[in-house]
């Protein structure tokens, strides 16, 4: 069905609207003469006419069709048996069934030679022959009939290009027996040959998922939280690490996950688009660097020390006071777990990204900003555990300082967990906690096990600590006596090979402050 194209009606401007020539050629001049006028009318000039056609193009791009949007659209794909080229184009509110012949407008179609086939619940196929070497940007119109091919239910506008840049229809995964001691999982779909290094300083190293979204776009900006805007991109010329243009916090953009088990492997996947089964984990932000200030106001900034000292209570606080949708971390932790994991593939994230500021002689933390050097590049400063490392744009992401985790508390080894920051409170084990499916572990020791729940499958605590710091998980459990507990991970600044991404600490009443416990902001709108 084609757009209405409005005509744009100007009116006729002569020197005589009034003169005529009769049939002898003779030139007159009419004068109105209508006698009594009983009712005025509209005129016909282009002001009216042009309101006329505004009102029949509003009508025709706002039909009850249920929507109108812009779809996302999955990259080409060659199907091996026609060897034709496929975008399948869909969304998750279309419920239309059929495409109606003569329905799909395709602008600069000559550029391609495109049909489409197979509309179904969610979506419709186009094929092309072949692709051009040039890139394309192409415009299709349509709209569709529901399964009585009576009523139009939608409609949209969808831009597409030949180039593959965007990762669209792509999964990477991994996955790991559930019965193998390693620590390594094994890539499979469309991570299957990437490549994952993390640098050490600033000598460039292979990561293939530096090109491949999400990891490709997570970035650190400045953030002023008076004006509540971005000030600017790492990159840009007065983007600023030390606090002075705003607070640093680093993006991580909203992508599709899905963790789960079978009777032999635990699968993690992640994806640009939503699939089946799929999780989407919306966009939000962290502080790329540890909390500094004090009550009176907390930051994200390189030079400081991170400010320790300080309850989970105060602190969530702290970071609430800098304006809506700010907190500290909580359970988007087991996101930055989860593209960690598919990124590197193995639990071992010392060994992956460095050791962190971890070396047992160390009596305090180290200021914030060693990494600045790196960018948005994964690494540490020097390999050793006397520097800190950065895990994109997240610096101290273990070692250094402990972090606690809101959201979580813990009762005679019971975890519960609650999504609703606005219901975060201490010991409570009621109402919006609920409780994960298994137990923790009860004696501490080095993580071997993790465990699954599948009404909560990105939260992962240690159920089993048997391991050694170079198999499993490779990173330490804390647990205490039983009793009400909140949630530390990461480790500080003098927990060796201990540290790392699981590690977890379960020991300390939500009352605890010491030197070696900080946190981390967290911005979710």
């Amino acid at each position: 069905m084609k757009q209405y194209v409005k005509t744009d009606w100007k009116d006729r401007l002569v020197q005589f609207p009034n003169r005529y020539k009769d049939q002898n050629n003779n030139v007159i001049t009419l004068t109105q003469d209508p006698g009594e006028v009983a009712q005025d009318g509209t005129m016909v000039e282009a002001k009216v006419m042009n309101n006329i056609e505004e009102g029949i193009e509003h009508l025709f791009e706002n039909r009850s069709f249920g929507y109108t949007k812009t779809l996302l659209v999955a990259n080409w794909t060659k199907n091996a048996s026609t060897g034709y080229y496929e975008y399948d184009i869909i969304d998750e509110n279309i419920t239309a069934q059929t495409i109606v012949d003569g329905m799909l407008d395709i602008e600069n179609q000559a550029k391609l030679n495109i049909s489409y086939t197979e509309s179904y619940l969610g979506g419709f196929k186009v094929i092309t022959t072949e692709l051009p070497n040039e890139e394309i940007s192409i415009t299709f119109k349509y709209s569709l009939l529901n399964s009585d091919d009576k009523n139009l239910v939608a409609r949209g506008t969808i831009n597409v290009s030949s180039k593959d840049t965007d990762n669209l229809n792509k999964v990477y995964g991994i996955r790991r027996s559930l019965t193998t001691s390693s620590s390594s999982w094994e890539r499979i779909k469309d991570a299957v040959g990437l490549v994952a290094h993390a640098q050490v300083g600033t000598t460039p190293v292979r990561n293939d998922f530096d090109e491949i979204y999400p990891w490709s776009d997570i970035i650190s900006y400045n953030y002023d939280t008076t004006a509540r805007q971005v000030t600017a991109y790492y990159g840009d010329p007065t983007f600023k690490f030390d606090g002075s243009n705003g607070d640093v916090l680093t993006k991580i953009p909203e992508f599709y996950w899905r963790r789960y088990r079978d009777s032999n492997y635990e699968y993690i996947l992640i994806s640009k688009k939503k699939l089946a089964g799929f999780v989407k984990s919306e966009e939000f932000s962290v502080g790329r660097y540890t909390m500094s200030g004090s009550s009176s106001r907390v930051y994200s900034r390189s030079g400081y020390a991170p400010l320790t000292n300080v309850n989970i209570t105060n602190f969530r606080n702290y970071a609430r006071a800098l304006g809506s949708g700010f907190g500290q971390m909580d359970w988007h932790y087991f996101i930055l777990q989860m593209l960690y994991l598919v990124e590197y593939a193995d639990y071992n994230s010392q060994s992956k990204l460095g050791k962190g500021y971890t070396n047992g002689s160390h009596t305090a933390p180290v200021n914030s900003g060693g990494c600045d050097r790196l960018g948005m590049k994964s690494g540490s400063v020097d390999g050793t555990d006397n520097t800190s490392m950065i895990y994109r744009g997240i610096e101290d992401i273990f070692g250094n300082v402990w972090q606690f985790i809101d959201g979580i508390n813990i009762r005679n080894s019971q975890t519960y967990i609650c999504y609703d920051a606005n219901k975060y409170a201490v010991d409570t084990f009621s109402g919006s906690y609920k409780a994960l499916g298994y137990t923790n572990a009860p004696t501490e020791g080095y993580a071997s096990k993790l465990g699954y729940d599948s009404a909560n499958p990105m939260v992962a605590i240690t159920t089993e600590a048997t391991g050694s710091t170079s198999t499993n998980m490779c990173d330490y459990f804390y647990r205490s006596a039983d009793g009400d507990r909140i949630a530390l991970v990461g480790g500080g600044y003098g927990h060796g090979l201990s540290a790392g991404l699981w590690l977890w600490s379960v020991t300390v009443a939500s009352s605890s402050l010491n030197s070696y416990c900080g946190a981390r902001l967290l911005k979710t709108s």
